[in-house]
């Protein structure tokens, strides 16, 4: 991925990371914007639960970062999906690593993605082209080799396809045809699978989110100053609710938003839970005024009087 100028790069497996794969029962898909009701009706069982508390931004190595954070041991579970990874046919080199940061004096869990590209200035970024069907055949092989459940290919598709629909809208063009800038990227493309292999090797069931903060300014990328959030994050974020914040610069980027659009089952708030940790995922800039850091919380959703979890009813966001 081309990295925004305002991006917010910006004891072993954890015990769940063993989970049986086929023990592990596929919720059903949804569009975010489908009545809650509905998804509870469908899907009133879920076990291991995961909440983003989304209030300084999201960003793809972010939300990868909060997932690793949640582990005991982030630098060994990096190592094992930087294993999987290097089995996909990328074109672009890449080293992983992780180091505890401080924003706001709040501590959280910085990841770098390392590319060739993001030591070149902005105007000479030069990316591989990578196109939808062969990110598409890297799900494929993540499957094949035993990383990805079916219902980790069906989350790793919708993430990758929704952030292709978006910058093929931006462009006039189809996904298939797209040149694309975010998603044909080495970094984009380890941020969003090695999310789902972390959802994966977590057991997370179900996903929730708050609102999206929407701030404003400009943002620099390949074809000069774009208004933030930039054209492709605002056609994800259609659907989802947001919420104004007197803030500028980037606080949302199109790979952060297609993980939003594409994982999360509801957004509501932080459902009844039994607590079990907090990650925090942190972003490159240390914002003087709001740690710019993503948290998420990790639970089982508690039981309601009929003895099945379930999530809370919808909510309207101020």
């Amino acid at each position: 991925m081309h990295r925004h100028a305002d991006d917010h790069h910006h004891h072993g497996e954890h015990e769940h990371a063993a989970v049986s794969r086929e023990a592990i029962a596929s919720p059903p898909r949804r569009d975010p914007a489908v009545d809650d009701e509905m998804f509870r009706a469908r899907w009133p069982r879920a076990r291991r639960h995961l909440h983003l508390d989304p209030f300084s931004g999201i960003a793809g190595d972010m939300f990868l970062a909060a997932l690793l954070d949640l582990h005991d041991d982030p630098p060994g579970e990096l190592a094992a999906i930087d294993g999987a990874l290097r089995g996909l046919e990328l074109d672009d080199p890449f080293e992983l690593s992780v180091r505890r940061v401080q924003r706001c004096g709040v501590g959280g869990l910085d990841l770098q993605v390392d590319t060739p590209a993001a030591a070149e200035p902005l105007d000479r970024h030069h990316h591989p082209h990578v196109g939808y069907a062969e990110i598409m055949a890297m799900v494929n092989t993540l499957a094949d080799t035993q990383h990805l459940s079916p219902r980790g290919v069906d989350r790793a598709t919708n993430v990758v396809t929704r952030l292709a629909d978006a910058e093929a809208r931006v462009h006039g063009t189809t996904r298939e045809a797209i040149h694309f800038h975010e998603v044909g990227a080495v970094d984009s493309i380890v941020d969003m699978l090695g999310s789902v292999l972390a959802l994966e090797r977590l057991g997370i069931d179900t996903l929730t989110a708050g609102p999206v903060p929407m701030s404003r300014g400009y943002v620099s990328c390949d074809h000069g100053l774009m208004p933030v959030p930039a054209p492709a994050t605002a056609y994800l974020l259609q659907g989802l609710p947001t919420v104004g914040v007197a803030r500028t610069g980037e606080l949302v980027t199109p790979t952060g938003a297609a993980l939003l659009a594409g994982l999360v089952d509801a957004f509501v708030p932080a459902p009844p839970m039994t607590l079990e940790t907090v990650g925090y995922g942190a972003g490159d800039r240390d914002d003087p005024d709001v740690p710019n850091l993503l948290r998420v919380f990790l639970g089982c959703p508690t039981k309601t009087k009929n003895e099945s979890p379930s999530l809370p009813p919808a909510a309207t966001f101020a």
